[in-house]
């Protein structure tokens, strides 16, 4: 199998072109559909792979600190992300608990460390082991990682509630707020030198 990364293939009508350079903050588009091809990147190798460790430090955080803490009576109780999928599983909503925990949790996780595996090898100027696996899984999360949605329902559930119980943002929340900034950053960078570097270190499926 020969990996041919000059050449782009557009996502919406097939058309075949060949890479051309871009500045950073520029894009190339499709002649034919006009979609997005590709974005010159802004970030080095080295700069994408501290926004991952980063990334990964907010995940951390955002699974082991509380996302919301409820007071009431004077009593307060505090759930992590990890806790509130749990809590599911033990409700009436027990069905949706494995597609929370796979969406919100999962799937961000893996993103991050396959993310985090090749660019750590491609900084030392390599490939990872299990690149092109690693690449195709990575392609295969895109649509699955809804870290936002997770945001989203906690601040929902807040305003619901804060008429009702004291509701205070644990450090979970922040942290998941900073997750859901970077990974559309560390996602959406242009894989293409990955796989140039790849081409030259010779490919064996």
């Amino acid at each position: 199998m020969k990996i041919y990364p000059q050449h782009i293939i557009c996502k919406h009508c097939d058309s075949l072109y060949t890479r051309k350079s871009v500045r950073p903050g520029e894009a190339a588009y499709c002649p034919r559909c006009r979609a997005v091809l590709y974005r010159g990147s802004w970030l080095s190798l080295e700069q994408w792979f501290a926004l991952t460790l980063t990334a990964a430090l907010f995940f951390i955080i955002a699974n082991v600190f509380p996302v919301l803490e409820i007071g009431f009576h004077g009593q307060s109780q505090a759930a992590t992300l990890w806790q509130t999928a749990m809590a599911l599983a033990h409700s009436y909503a027990s069905p949706l608990a494995i597609p929370v925990a796979l969406l919100m949790i999962v799937c961000p996780c893996l993103q991050i460390l396959l993310l985090g595996w090749v660019l750590f090898h491609a900084c030392r100027k390599k490939a990872a082991p299990g690149f092109a696996s690693a690449m195709r899984l990575l392609a295969g999360l895109a649509p699955w990682s809804m870290a936002e949605v997770a945001l989203l329902s906690i601040l929902i559930a807040a305003i619901k509630l804060s008429g009702l119980v004291e509701i205070t943002t644990g450090p979970g929340t922040w942290a998941l707020l900073g997750l859901c900034l970077l990974l559309p950053v560390i996602n959406h960078q242009d894989f293409q030198p990955l796989w140039t570097l790849k081409t030259l270190r010779g490919y064996r499926p």
